[in-house]
């Protein structure tokens, strides 16, 4: 996989740093890598040759800013993978409206903004992944209110996307994982996490490296006539 500059954002989590070593193993363009946790994002930067641009992706003027310096590293955009997110188990009887914000604001509106920025950068038949959620889908398993429904408009925004960049040839997608063993999986229970798995077809967890194995086909060139799609890696939990 030989091709432009690849952005990915929450680079520092679990599947972003799993789909950052992905990309670099595969000879992928530049990797510019983003995330709020700076001292994170510098080792992942030093382990596979990217650049590391910290940014908080709620924060519109950062945003901007963030791209604006990536710019300067690469002329041409030919992916952006949209991981930042964070997840929440709050239900609707305790979810305070701060807490609703912050949420959306991350993992919705964050998508949407670094979406936006990189908009006219992005070059003729380029490539937007966004990462969704099986709580997108379900209204959340084991997860919250606030959650299932940032997911639930990346997906409607993934495919909103889709619609407007398609006369450009730029296929925007998402990738939809049900539980997957990262360090975000700690807000959970063990009894649920359990339960999860109990309840899954293939009786497990997804790794990182298989959400980031959806991202880097989405990003090839086998993908180029996909868009608008929400590819589910779930071991089987929601078929549909």
């Amino acid at each position: 996989m030989n091709m432009g500059a690849i952005v990915v954002t929450g680079a520092a989590g679990g599947i972003g740093a799993a789909i950052a070593r992905r990309l670099a193993q595969e000879a992928a363009g530049p990797l510019i890598l983003m995330d709020r946790d700076a001292a994170a994002l510098e080792t992942l930067a030093g382990q596979t040759g990217g650049v590391a641009i910290p940014v908080d992706v709620a924060d519109a003027g950062a945003v901007e800013a963030a791209f604006a310096a990536a710019r300067g590293h690469a002329p041409h955009l030919y992916g952006l993978v949209t991981a930042a997110g964070v997840v929440d188990n709050g239900r609707l009887g305790d979810l305070a409206v701060a807490r609703w914000d912050e949420i959306l604001r991350i993992n919705l509106t964050g998508t949407f903004l670094c979406a936006r920025a990189a908009r006219d950068w992005l070059q003729e038949a380029g490539r937007i992944v966004t990462i969704g959620s099986l709580a997108g889908r379900t209204g959340g398993v084991i997860t919250g209110a606030a959650y299932a429904a940032s997911k639930g408009g990346v997906e409607a925004l993934t495919k909103a996307m889709a619609q407007e960049l398609a006369a450009r040839a730029i296929t925007v997608n998402c990738v939809a994982p049900g539980a997957v063993e990262t360090p975000m999986l700690a807000a959970h229970p063990p009894a649920r996490k359990a339960e999860m798995s109990a309840a899954t077809p293939l009786k497990r967890m997804a790794q990182p490296a298989e959400v980031a194995a959806a991202v880097a086909y989405l990003l090839g060139p086998d993908a180029g006539f996909t868009t608008g799609a929400v590819l589910s890696v779930n071991g089987g939990l929601r078929m549909d």
